[in-house]
């Protein structure tokens, strides 16, 4: 079901068509009946797809669409859908552009993504739109769509794996993603799983169901702790890598329980300029023989979502310095101990002002009420507080920085511990003490 998949991403990637106050007039009797005849033929619960063609026929009877155009047509028409059959994949919206690019078959399911939608999902690099190194060797990944079946989108996910498989912990982020392509989920869960391990069952209306396993992948990132991101903007297929990652158990929720948008879809144009977007059938996940519609994915760790990736850096620092050999055990659990003043922080016992001042060829200061240091022509970095005088610098949380305090309340010299363990003691200048 490739044009299904991939069109859905497509709705989430690329940029809808703003609302326009001078969309032109259309012949809207013509939008809702060619609406009405793809629900009827191609939606997934049929029981449903009447109750649906009949709340749009009263609705034009009663006029409730009389001289509406573009976003404001759109808008009154999903809430008619909404109120019969609360589908999150099901939806009406004004895009000329996309409309067009379709065309009006929904169930071109072997064709390839029109040139101008693939053209600007590899623009974006195939949904991976971040890989970073976190402290601690953690990998992380934002992805945004499961796409694929485009030019650049098996490499884009190849290179997102090899990437995350340096790292001694991987986190990716899917706090974003609105779905995408069964095949990229099964690509990307292959690196976890053992091939032909059952994936789903696609339960697609007026065809037999379509079941898929986990294909052969280059290699394995099984061994290493996995923490995936999850909230309500994760949907769909995203959902669906959501729920192999816990039934499967080779990774960690963390977050909020996702959308619930568990139909799968196609997306199709309709006369005027408007793109329907309509469930075509249902996605079992064949360990737990259930779906996610209207329920979503519980996470693992429930924490507000603007925290989920602090936690899972916490997490996973835990499980890396557990398992750290001996030479960098320190290391790690510093770095821990940096993770967790950012998640509860430490109060420092002076003022910040207190320890501002030159050190050598370095310079502590007051920035906006935090404790930065730079040192010669080297860009600034953030003091974390991690003890009651003790500070890990943002760009190497592994090192530490100890002030010590003198009888007046001010720091007279500082105790730099780098990583490795080599420390060495920096007297304060003495025309740089100042009251703090």
């Amino acid at each position: 079901m490739r044009r299904t998949t991939v069109m859905m991403a497509a709705t989430m990637v690329m940029l809808a068509a703003p609302a326009r106050a001078d969309a032109p007039a259309t012949d809207t009797h013509a939008t809702i009946a060619a609406a009405q005849k793809t629900i009827r033929d191609h939606y997934v619960l049929p029981a449903v797809a009447i109750a649906l063609e009949q709340a749009l026929a009263r609705s034009e009877a009663a006029g409730r669409y009389r001289g509406l155009a573009g976003e404001e047509l759109a808008t009154r028409v999903n809430a008619d859908l909404e109120a019969v059959a609360h589908d999150q994949h099901l939806s009406l919206r004004y895009d000329p552009k996309l409309s067009t690019q379709l065309g009006t078959d929904a169930h071109d399911d072997d064709g390839p993504a029109p040139a101008a939608i693939a053209r600007a999902y590899d623009r974006q690099n195939a949904g991976v739109r971040e890989l970073r190194v976190l402290p601690g060797n953690i990998r992380y990944m934002a992805y945004e769509a499961f796409v694929w079946d485009t030019p650049g989108s098996a490499q884009a996910v190849a290179t997102a794996m090899e990437f995350l498989r340096g790292g001694d912990a991987y986190i990716i982020d899917i706090r974003r993603n609105g779905g995408g392509s069964p095949d990229a989920v099964a690509a990307i869960a292959s690196y976890f799983v053992p091939e032909g391990t059952p994936l789903m069952r696609f339960e697609m209306r007026g065809q037999p169901p379509l079941e898929t396993q986990a294909p052969k992948a280059p290699f394995s990132l099984a061994s290493k702790p996995l923490y995936v991101l999850t909230s309500r903007n994760t949907a769909s297929a995203a959902e669906e890598f959501s729920t192999h990652v816990k039934a499967l158990g080779f990774g960690t929720l963390i977050g909020a329980n996702t959308l619930g948008a568990g139909f799968r879809n196609n997306t199709v144009g309709l006369p005027g300029g408007y793109v329907l977007s309509v469930s075509v059938g249902r996605a079992v996940s064949r360990k737990t023989g259930s779906d996610w519609e209207r329920i979503g994915v519980a996470p693992d760790i429930a924490t507000p979502v603007d925290t989920a990736l602090l936690r899972a850096q916490q997490e996973a620092m835990a499980r890396i310095a557990a398992a750290a050999p001996a030479d960098e055990h320190d290391e790690d659990e510093a770095i821990l101990a940096y993770y967790r003043a950012l998640a509860t922080p430490v109060t420092s016992a002076h003022a910040v002002e207190a320890y501002a001042g030159a050190y050598g060829d370095r310079t502590v200061s007051v920035v906006a009420g935090d404790l930065m240091i730079a040192r010669a022509s080297r860009l600034p970095s953030r003091l974390v507080p991690v003890g009651p005088d003790s500070f890990a610098p943002e760009t190497d949380p592994a090192a530490r920085f100890n002030f010590a305090i003198g009888a007046s309340g001010r720091a007279e010299s500082l105790r730099i511990v780098q990583r490795g363990g080599a420390a060495s003691v920096v007297p304060r200048d003495a025309a740089t003490i100042t009251k703090p």
